[in-house]
């Protein structure tokens, strides 16, 4: 699959009520992977953080 360089894909911290309830049935190990997929999104938004700034700035 080829993808566009340009295009930025906007993180947000919350998941998903499916993700939600599959990670709940999983139990334990879905507690962590729901954990490590927080710290994921949280990280991912922060960096896109910074190029919306400065698209903004761009734009404004």
């Amino acid at each position: 699959m080829k993808r566009n360089k340009r295009t930025e894909t906007m993180g947000h911290e919350d998941l998903t009520p499916l993700t939600e309830y599959i990670l709940a049935q999983m139990g334990d190990e879905g507690a962590d992977i729901r954990i490590r997929l927080k710290n994921f999104y949280r990280l991912r938004a922060l960096n896109n953080l910074s190029f919306l700034r400065e698209h903004l700035d761009k734009t404004a």
